[in-house]
């Protein structure tokens, strides 16, 4: 592998979230020459949907037993390996001059109050597989250190992206901020956003509720809006995360008895009035909106009408890769001995340089 400074590198960037939209693969480049001063370029970003089967699998991931755990993540691995090297194929990349791959993996169990939390697709097999040197498992230092292991992304918003706005709003699986002031961030899980929707939408037969259509022609139910709005965890202060495990216990049986059109609408109500509520006790004026639901012309709509500050919607790349793109951060800054945690942001007792690293070549050593 040609020799590179850890000034100047290229990572491939892998995300892939709780909404089960796909893999999101984004090839950057960075340039930290300049003290304090992160330049990037997404070069190259493309989506891979799930295959079925591995999709279907983690949609009832909580039927299947631990043996099938360990299949899953040996499935992922291979997924991502092969997505990588389509990728790089397809964009016509030299593999020589890609630094490493920084891989989020498949949240499956996130519970930290319990001292865990668990991505899956198997860094040693995705290593192997592309032989690119791989970073992963992102979050379990965090955790061991008395954090919530998450969110990551706000130390990207802090590092590139604070010349845009003073708040970040991801509107993923699950809806998170993050705030920065005086230079010191802020940032926790508000909501289930997209994960609940998908949900409804896939026993329909259909991915999304594009555009947030079937939403609009739904009815808020006012006493389900009030039950979620008082659940407990949406008046914790954070530093705090949600998982899955949660939401099915928590938050889905509310809706149960309701129509999917009426599921949606109050849904993206109940999302939008969390979303807002902390916007304005955050005293963020300005707030870039990521994540699929930026996609959302009906969310977007309630959200502006709500919110009294400035809605920034990016261009399209950087709505779907975002994540990817910060993930990809992640890995320069551990490769560059770097921390990749902010522990007012996690709750953890120190910032920690997170993630294992896998490269059995040991190219990362030759120069």
């Amino acid at each position: 592998m040609k020799a590179k400074t850890y000034n100047n590198l290229q990572i491939i960037g892998l995300m892939s979230g709780t909404s089960l939209d796909g893999l999101d693969i984004a090839h950057v480049s960075f340039d930290f020459s300049t003290e304090n001063q992160t330049a990037f370029q997404i070069l190259h970003s493309k989506t891979y949907p799930l295959p079925k089967d591995v999709f279907d699998t983690l949609f009832h991931i909580y039927n299947i037993n631990a043996q099938k755990v360990f299949e899953l993540d040996q499935q992922i691995a291979k997924f991502y390996a092969q997505s990588v090297l389509k990728f790089l194929s397809e964009f016509e990349i030299d593999k020589q001059e890609i630094t490493a791959i920084a891989s989020h993996g498949q949240t499956i169990f996130h519970q930290p109050q319990k001292g865990f939390t668990t991505q899956i697709g198997c860094g040693a097999t995705l290593n192997y597989l592309t032989k690119i040197p791989v970073i992963n498992q992102f979050r379990m230092l965090d955790v061991c250190a008395g954090g919530q292991g998450a969110p990551l992304v706000p130390i990207g918003d802090k590092y590139l992206f604070a010349n845009l706005a003073n708040g970040f709003l991801n509107l993923g699986g699950f809806a998170n901020l993050s705030n920065i002031t005086n230079n010191i961030s802020t940032a926790f899980d508000i909501a289930p956003a997209n994960l609940p929707m998908n949900r409804w939408m896939q026993s329909l037969g259909e991915h999304f509720d594009h555009d947030g259509k079937l939403a609009r022609s739904g009815t808020i139910d006012s006493q389900v809006y009030h039950k979620a709005i008082q659940l407990d965890y949406f008046l914790q202060k954070g530093p705090k995360s949600l998982g899955t495990e949660w939401l099915d216990q928590c938050y889905m049986p509310l809706f149960e008895h309701l129509s999917i059109p009426d599921r949606l609408r109050t849904h993206l109500e109940i999302l939008s009035k969390l979303c807002c509520t902390q916007l304005q006790q955050l005293h963020i004026n300005k707030v870039l909106v990521t994540g699929g639901g930026a996609h959302n012309g009906f969310l977007i709509e309630i959200l502006q009408k709500l919110y009294s500050g400035e809605l920034i919607v990016p261009d399209s790349t950087l709505i779907n890769f975002k994540e990817a793109l910060i993930f990809a951060f992640l890995g320069a800054r551990y490769l560059r001995n770097e921390t990749t945690t902010l522990k007012e942001v996690t709750g953890a007792r120190e910032a920690l340089r997170t993630g294992i690293l896998h490269d059995y070549q040991g190219l990362l050593y030759k120069i």
